[in-house]
């Protein structure tokens, strides 16, 4: 099924006195981006975060922050005071050289990285836990893009059926279309009041048959969107493989209205391309 590449996912472990607040949030990228923000405790584990998140998303720009915050019934944390005094003298830094720049509130320093500790910080359980936890949140994560992904590939079909319409309306109009051409250039010739050359006339009309022919567009038309189900109905991503059959289909629209012989085939040409740029839209979100 598709999978679009839009999903977010948050999970909260309490473990002794403390809490684990992880988030994991994932948008469009071509290829798979992946943003880890740790507390110090946890870094260790970065490796392990990394694979069991690249072993279920292929593509999509994922951000994944975990907080490491004081339960409320924690009585042993404490301030980091060295902590505390080197970010005093980064502020006065900052101050120094920005000194319009906007103090950090009391709470903005309670809630930096490494200023909370705890005599009962067990550096392993926490890593265990949030490894242990891991998994189903990217499981929620990847449920939320699934969701996303099946709404897409009803838009999708969606349009395709429209394009298919086109399609088929344009087929039964085809040989009227010819005949109204054929006998346009017959009526410009009987207008010039000469005698014309029937043998010159055919070889004209063969000509401009072959120049506006569009039977060989329609047909690819028709394949492309073939392909299109077969993908949407794939159980592998298929985002980048519809993107592709997206630029395929433009072009055939870009040649049929190149060939265009009447309004009809001019009219066909611009609802196919405004069909197409709007799934084109909706495929740059599918993994």
């Amino acid at each position: 099924m598709p999978q679009s590449m839009t999903g977010f996912a948050n999970q909260t472990v309490t473990v002794g006195d403390w809490n684990l607040s992880i988030e994991c949030k994932s948008v469009n990228s071509r290829f798979l981006d992946l943003t880890i923000k740790l507390p110090d405790v946890l870094k260790r584990s970065e490796p392990e975060f990394r694979k069991i998140v690249s072993d279920k998303i292929i593509r999509g720009k994922v951000e994944l922050a975990i907080r490491l915050e004081p339960a409320e019934h924690s009585s042993d944390a404490s301030i980091n005071s060295e902590k505390l005094l080197e970010m005093k003298g980064a502020l006065e830094k900052v101050i120094e050289f920005v000194p319009d720049a906007r103090a950090p509130t009391t709470l903005d320093i309670l809630m930096t990285q490494g200023i909370w500790v705890s005599e009962k910080l067990d550096a392993e359980t926490l890593n265990n836990e949030c490894i242990a936890v891991m998994p189903a949140l990217i499981e929620s994560l990847r449920s939320h893009r699934l969701k996303e992904g099946a709404r897409l590939k009803e838009l999708l079909t969606a349009r395709c059926a429209s394009i298919q319409s086109i399609i088929a309306n344009y087929w039964a109009q085809l040989p009227k279309l010819q005949a109204a051409q054929e006998q346009k250039l017959r009526d410009r010739i009987n207008a010039i009041d000469i005698v014309s050359d029937d043998k010159r006339l055919e070889e004209e009309l063969v000509f401009l048959a072959n120049k506006s022919d569009v039977a060989e567009e329609l047909e690819r038309l028709d394949a492309h969107l073939k392909a299109i189900s077969d993908a949407l109905a794939s159980k592998e991503p298929c985002g980048r493989r519809l993107d592709f059959l997206m630029q395929e289909l433009n072009r055939e629209a870009n040649t049929l209205g190149s060939k265009t012989t009447s309004l009809v085939t001019t009219n066909a040409a611009v609802e196919l391309k405004v069909l197409i740029e709007q799934m084109r839209e909706q495929v740059q979100n599918l993994e």
